[in-house]
This record gives structure tokens, C-alpha cells and sequence, in this order.
């Protein structure tokens, strides 16, 4: 068979058929919305009192936000602003709480199926897109993530529509559609800024394919205009909602930080940094799959595929040699590789109906379908169990002893919080939920923010010296002098062994 040229126009036939509208209607709305239902109704996590322990900071950022407190010049971040100014208007509409944070998370998350949907659509099948989905599911801490009240899964849903959108500009070669993958892509930024590596990324690839587009072959201009009104499109947004909501002054907070710690040579209390290889174990089978799902790619031209192979590999890359990294970090290498994951396990179905159909043929082909084939069953089999286990877990969620303790400490808090009016803790969580506020200069004691030297126990002793909080609370860090001082002036009402201490002002106890 003829192989057709390895161009900008190489993009499935089934993208170029007419469909009917009630068909589009139902690939952009279907697979979002089964997840969407099936998260609320079968997700166990709900109620837990935090799925990640960062939940708190961005809890209480945004809370103190929504109470009048500007971020940055009062409230302490070392991340970009959108999610924060988001969450808190969604506070002063709806009230603060937990379940309404998770459920903008999982809205975002649906965003992102939705594109993945459409990406593997645009550049392979529909057969992919179905694929695709079951083996987002099936990532290791992505349902988790799909409902914690983190930044990370919102930012990486608006690079997955900017990346969209630059595979739409291939097909539409609509300048609004390229100027709205930008935009999207610096709103990406303005949530977290670890998809900071796609930019350079999304641009090389979007050059390579615009040197070689038949449109652009007369002169150097034409196939640098696109990349260009990308970037002024990401520089517009980042521009635009820095001055407002960041202001000049306030960027080394957003910078500083990350460096510091990642220079670093002290590492969290009871916690041990491992590579990205570590978070990685558990998604083995995928990323076997999709190698292979490189292979096919390049093979079948699918040069829609090139973005996410590229950004798969340079995310190994990078984050090979970065520290500290975290649980959530590996979504930037198993997003996109559930995207190839999912073109090869829709080629070994396919060949399989095939097979079915009309018999075997020995060919390269063949012999990679069954392989795809085999791999997306191993997928099934190791994957599938630790999925369906872990949606079948809410039995033993309330009757755990971590939960037992975490209401123990709830209502020691409650008992005081009609009295009180701030509380100084390093487990933020525990305020929300409660009710209480954070002095906004303390919002986020974090691991980070004191290997970075923006934060000494000085400075938390100075606060409570101003703010004199009605209650403390620590339970991730000690601070010997800092407790020195609250031995005359608070009174421990709890204590436990893993050093989580909750100090009660005495005047309270009269």
C-alpha cells in the first residue's frame, strides 16, 4: 500500500467525514459527563477529611482571599493566582467548603476528558478516544486528583484545550482558534506553573509542522507567523492577569521559592523524596503501551500525535533530573501517555475485529496489533483490580483510626472556635474546617517555604505575637521555641506521638 507523505494534511479520513450534529454533540458530551456522574455517585473520597494534605493551603488561601485579604501583599503563595481568585469567588457565592473545592477540581478534570476526547478524535479515531478514557481512569492517581482540592489537574486540563486548539489550527488554519490555544496555554501558567515546559515544546513542534505545510513554503515569514501569534497569545493572558491579580512586586514570591527548594539540600520531616521512576511503578503497563504507541504513530504519520509524543518524552526528561518531585508530577508524563496508549489499544482492537472478519495476515502490522492487543490486556489486568478496589473502599473510610483522630481533633477545635478569631497552624485543614481563619501571612507553612528561608520559626513567633490566635495548631513541623513561648501563655488540650499538638490560649479556659 502507498504511503502518503508525512504532511500537515495527514490527519485521520474519519476527521473529514460529515457527521451528524446529534453524533458531535454526543462525542463532546457523553464521556465528561458518565465521569462527571460517575465520580459524585461512586467516588469514596468525598467525605474524607483531606484526600492530599496541600488541600488545606489552597483552602485557606482562597478563604482568606474571599474574606478581604489580598493574595500576595497579605496572603502567602508561591503559586499563580487564577485557581485562588476562582476558588474564592466560588466561596463568596456558594459559601466555603470542601465538597464545592472538590467539585470545581472534577469539573476541570471533566474539561480535560473532554479534550483528550477530541485529541485522539482529530488525530487518530474514535476508537482511540474511548480507549483513551477507560486508560485515564485507570492512571494511578487520577481519580484521586480528578476530586482533591489541588491546582495541579485544572492546570493541566487548560494545556490539554491549548494543545487542542493547536491541533485544530492545523485543520482550520483559523487565526482566532490559535490565538485561544495561547490564551488557554498562559491560563494554564496562571493556575500552576510546572506546564511551563510545554510552552517551548508546543512551539518546536508547531514550527517543525509549519516549515513543512505546503502553505508556508514560499517564505520564512509564513511559517513563523503561527508561533508567533501563539506566543503573543500566552503573553497576553500572563500579562494581563499578572498586573491585576499579581502585580510586579509580588512575582519573586512566585519564583524564589521554587528555586530555593529545589537547591535544597534538606528534605520534609517524616517524609522521603523519591524519583519520578518511583511514582511511575505503578503505570508500567501504559507506558509499554504506549511505546508502542509511538510506533504506530510514526508509522501511520498521525501527526497530531507528534505533541504528545514529544511531550512525554521531554517530561521524562526533565523531571528525571528535578527535585523534589511528588506524587502529582508523574499526570505530566501519563496524560499524554494515555493518549498514545490509547491509539495503540484501539489499532490491537481493531485488528482483532478484523481478524474476526476476515482471517490473519502475516504482516508488520499485524504482528504490532497483536502486540497492542496483548499489552491492553495486561492494562486490564493489572490496572482494572486496584481501580474497582479503590471506588469499593467507602465502608472502611469512616471506621478508620486515622479518621476516628482527625474528628477527636475537630471537635477539641469546634469546642473553642465560637471564641476564637485566629488560629496558627501548619495543618490549615483543620481551620477551614472549622470555620477559622489563618493569620494570612501564615496561610502556608510549608516544607518549601522554609527550606526556601522565606519562613523562620522567628517569623511564626513574631505573628502569634501580633496576632495572639486564640488556638495552635502543629502537627507537620516542630518549632522548639515557638512552643517554648506557648508553655506560659497556652495550654495543650491534645497531643499525639506523631508530634500533633493543639495549644489553647488559658484565658479561654476560665
Amino acid at each position: 500500500m502507498k504511503q502518503t507523505p508525512f504532511t500537515s494534511e495527514s490527519f485521520s479520513p474519519a476527521v473529514k467525514r460529515p457527521r451528524l450534529f446529534w453524533q458531535e454533540f454526543a462525542w463532546h458530551t457523553v464521556p465528561p459527563l458518565i465521569y462527571f456522574v460517575g465520580m459524585v455517585l461512586f467516588f469514596p473520597y468525598w467525605d474524607m477529611f483531606w484526600i492530599y494534605s496541600d488541600e488545606g493551603f489552597v483552602l485557606m488561601k482562597a478563604l482568606l482571599v474571599a474574606r478581604g485579604y489580598p493574595l500576595y501583599s497579605q496572603v502567602w503563595s508561591d503559586q499563580p493566582p487564577l485557581h485562588t481568585h476562582l476558588l474564592a469567588l466560588l466561596f463568596e457565592i456558594n459559601g466555603p467548603g470542601v465538597f464545592a473545592a472538590r467539585l470545581l477540581t472534577l469539573c476541570f478534570t471533566c474539561v480535560l476528558i473532554w479534550a483528550v476526547v477530541q485529541i485522539a478524535r482529530s488525530s487518530w479515531s474514535n476508537w482511540t478516544a474511548l480507549a483513551t478514557v477507560v486508560l485515564l481512569v485507570l492512571l494511578p492517581t487520577f481519580p484521586s486528583l480528578s476530586a482533591a482540592a489541588l491546582i495541579g489537574q485544572p492546570a493541566l486540563a487548560l494545556a490539554c484545550v491549548s494543545l487542542l486548539g493547536l491541533i485544530y489550527w492545523q485543520r482550520s488554519r483559523s487565526w482566532a482558534v490559535l490565538i485561544f490555544s495561547g490564551v488557554v496555554m498562559g491560563l494554564s501558567l496562571l493556575t500552576k506553573a510546572f506546564t511551563v515546559f510545554l510552552i517551548p515544546m508546543f512551539a518546536g513542534t508547531l514550527l517543525g509542522l509549519e516549515y513543512f505545510h505546503p502553505a508556508n513554503l514560499r517564505g520564512i515569514g509564513k511559517f513563523l507567523r503561527p508561533v508567533l501569534v501563539w506566543g503573543i497569545g500566552i503573553a497576553a493572558s500572563v500579562a494581563v492577569v499578572s498586573l491585576v491579580l499579581v502585580g510586579p512586586k509580588n512575582m519573586s514570591q512566585l519564583i524564589q521559592p521554587h528555586v530555593a527548594a529545589a537547591q535544597s539540600t534538606s528534605y520534609p520531616p517524616n517524609e522521603q523524596l523519591y524519583s519520578i521512576w518511583f511514582y511511575l511503578q505503578d503505570a508500567w503497563p501504559i507506558l509499554l503501551l504506549a511505546v508502542l504507541g509511538v510506533v504506530m504513530a510514526f508509522r501511520q504519520r498521525r501527526i497530531g500525535m507528534l505533541y504528545p509524543i514529544i511531550w512525554m518524552v521531554t517530561a521524562c526528561a526533565i523531571l528525571s533530573f528535578y527535585q523534589p518531585i511528588w506524587s502529582h508530577h508523574q499526570m505530566l508524563i501519563t496524560i499524554p501517555a494515555a493518549l498514545l496508549a490509547g491509539g495503540a489499544a484501539a489499532e490491537g482492537i481493531g485488528w482483532l475485529v478484523r481478524f474476526w472478519k476476515s482471517g490473519w495476515q502475516a504482516n508488520l502490522t499485524s504482528g504490532l496489533s497483536v502486540l497492542a492487543l496483548g499489552l491492553t490486556l495486561l492494562v486490564l489486568i493489572v490496572r482494572l483490580p486496584v481501580v474497582i478496589e479503590l471506588f469499593q473502599e467507602k465502608s472502611s473510610i469512616s471506621s478508620a483510626p486515622r479518621a476516628a483522630y482527625e474528628d477527636r481533633v475537630m471537635r477539641r477545635i469546634s469546642q473553642y472556635a465560637p471564641q476564637t478569631h485566629w488560629m496558627v497552624t501548619d495543618l490549615p485543614m483543620y481551620a477551614f474546617r472549622a470555620g477559622l481563619l489563618v493569620p494570612p501571612d501564615l496561610a502556608v507553612i510549608s516544607w518549601k517555604r522554609l527550606a526556601a528561608g522565606d519562613l523562620s520559626e522567628a517569623d511564626i513567633l513574631a505573628t502569634i505575637q501580633e496576632f495572639e490566635p486564640e488556638q495552635v495548631l502543629f502537627g507537620r513541623f516542630e518549632f522548639i521555641g515557638v512552643e517554648a513561648y506557648l508553655q506560659d501563655r497556652y495550654f495543650p488540650v491534645l497531643e499525639r506521638e506523631d508530634q500533633l499538638k493543639l495549644y489553647v490560649r488559658k484565658d479561654l479556659l476560665k
